[in-house]
């Protein structure tokens, strides 16, 4: 402040200040010479978290905002580290992560021509998958732009924004007047009317049923929906392809995670005559059956997928798109954690009587050479600690994990939003950043993993508690096995991953590392790795499971 008390500070004194008053003082971030200016002197105060590419930049970022729950900050060139993290965005996109991007820019007298590392019509190149973007017109404006941004990525439904800034404007002249934040709240409740709508269809139903979408653990509604299920007697089921865990998998009226099929998810909703869906889309579906077959086909004349008919379907989601889309008969805008914590008090005891099994008894696996995915996650549910959080993405073991890996009401679950590999590798490391008191417990395979790899550089930097556990399978056999026999051996060049070594790849980015054949080496190895001092990696090397299960 100069001494007529108007404002002396420049845009990058004044942007700093905006951070600190809106909490955003760890920055994940990969920067070009166009971000340079806003590190010059930088201050005590802030945390900065380096990662080797963009898009693991922007993965441990989405990470770090799901640790929280604030907005994270992302700062990166606007147009080629854009680009390189796009995979990223998508991604963080698809799981309504809250995300401040700020991309640097050419110099505005730049602009003119085409210059290195321009990023012509930056505010664009990150969609559809942006929230929102924007670029200011005067320097002057950044600190402004940056707080409407903030505050655009954290209201439901939350998501990643961008804002561009030419590298001049760092050192422009502040506006006269310093910026202050303002306050901006969500204040939106649950409809009465609504409520008991969603009460009464639920009171008068003989086999009621809940969907549990990531919408539940966001909102911090996990035990709230536990009350819910349990006043009722209903069963619960995971939203297809779950990207968070809202439900613990050991509870008894579990009934599993839906398969992101709709034959599958009818079979299984169609034996209630009552379905609430919490929090999720209705719903997010991966195949039909009939693409699994290679035969030639005439020209799909069939309908789009539906919700069975005999089933009542109440569907509540904050995201007005996704109720626009909506399968089910009834869709209802509302935050849906707050709508299952006002639903529980409407719902009178049902009595407590066990509901019949969907499935028989997993076995347990035995020890075998080579190992078995399925033996590999017996072992680790055995030495998991009751609060580790998992970030998982098995394209082709997903079954097996859950089935082996019941994950309880105090282990947090992660995995891809978007289908778009990379993400367990970075998140993990972001959500360790905000969460070092918690085992982080990475379960990738060796084909994913490649994806965001270099994240195991910023873990190993930092001394993070991640245990990266590999099923090595040495092959794209979510793609293999989409093919008959003949073509996987005529294109065994497009799915075989045979010579990559996990452990030494760690070992390169200074992350400790075994690689693991036997079963006795497997169980010492993980109870190690489960306890150790900083990041750790085993490369465990699994049998080919064959055809694998949704």
């Amino acid at each position: 402040m100069s001494a007529d008390g108007t404002n002396s500070r420049t845009v990058r004194e004044e942007t700093l200040e905006v951070f600190r008053q809106l909490g955003m003082t760890t920055i994940f971030s990969n920067p070009s010479h166009t971000e340079m200016k806003l590190f010059e002197e930088w201050p005590d105060d802030f945390r900065f978290i380096m990662g080797l590419q963009e898009a693991t930049v922007v993965g441990m970022a989405d990470g770090h905002a799901q640790a929280t729950g604030e907005p994270s900050l992302v700062i990166i060139n606007g147009g080629p580290g854009v680009g390189n993290a796009m995979g990223s965005i998508y991604t963080a996109a698809s799981a309504h992560t809250p995300m401040v991007i700020i991309g640097g820019l050419q110099a505005r007298k730049l602009q003119l021509g085409a210059p290195f590392l321009d990023a012509p019509e930056a505010t664009s190149l990150p969609r559809p998958f942006i929230k929102w973007a924007g670029e200011a017109a005067r320097p002057q404006d950044v600190p402004a732009l940056i707080e409407k941004a903030y505050h655009i990525a954290k209201q439901a439904p939350a998501g990643p924004v961008f804002v561009g800034v030419p590298e001049d404007d760092w050192i422009r002249p502040a506006q006269s007047t310093p910026h202050k934040v303002r306050s901006v709240r969500s204040a939106v409740v649950p409809d009465p009317e609504v409520l008991a709508t969603v009460a009464d269809a639920l009171n008068s139903a003989e086999r009621p049923a809940i969907v549990a979408g990531p919408g539940v653990e966001i909102g911090g509604a996990r035990r709230d929906l536990i009350k819910l299920a349990e006043r009722l007697n209903a069963r619960v089921y995971g939203s297809p392809v779950w990207p968070r865990g809202s439900f613990p998998e050991n509870h008894p009226l579990f009934g599993g995670v839906l398969a992101p099929m709709p034959e599958l998810i009818n079979q299984r909703l169609g034996e209630h005559d009552v379905v609430v869906i919490l929090g999720s889309p209705a719903f997010t579906l991966f195949t039909t059956a009939d693409l699994f077959s290679n035969a030639p086909a005439p020209l799909d004349g069939t309908d789009s997928p539906a919700l069975p008919e005999g089933t009542a379907f109440y569907h509540v989601t904050d995201d007005p798109e996704a109720a626009a889309w909506s399968a089910a008969g009834h869709a209802f805008v509302a935050p849906p954690a707050r709508f299952a914590r006002d639903l529980v008090p409407l719902l009178p005891q049902r009595q407590r009587v066990p509901l019949p099994a969907l499935r028989e008894p997993v076995p347990v696996p035995q020890p075998s050479e080579p190992l078995t995915q399925a033996y590999l996650f017996h072992l680790l549910s055995q030495e998991l600690p009751a609060d580790a959080q998992l970030f998982e993405e098995l394209p082709i073991a997903r079954a097996d994990f859950h089935e082996q890996i019941p994950l309880g009401a105090d282990n947090g679950y992660f995995a891809t939003a978007s289908g778009a590999l990379g993400f367990p590798f970075a998140a993990a490391v972001g959500y360790a950043i905000a969460r070092p008191d918690q085992r982080t417990v990475v379960v990738v395979g060796e084909g994913s993993a490649q994806y965001t790899l270099h994240a195991l550089w910023t873990a190993a930097k930092h001394n993070l508690p991640i245990t990266f556990v590999i099923p090595d399978n040495a092959g794209y056999l979510s793609l293999k096995y989409y093919l008959d026999d003949t073509s996987q051996k005529a294109w065994q060049i497009g799915w075989d991953l045979s010579g990559v070594d996990m452990a030494q790849l760690a070992r390169g980015f200074g992350c400790r590392a075994e690689r693991i054949e036997s079963p006795e080496h497997l169980r010492a190895s993980l109870k190690d790795a489960l306890s150790a001092d900083g990041p750790v990696l085993l490369d465990v090397v699994v049998d080919d499971p064959g055809l694998f299960r949704l």
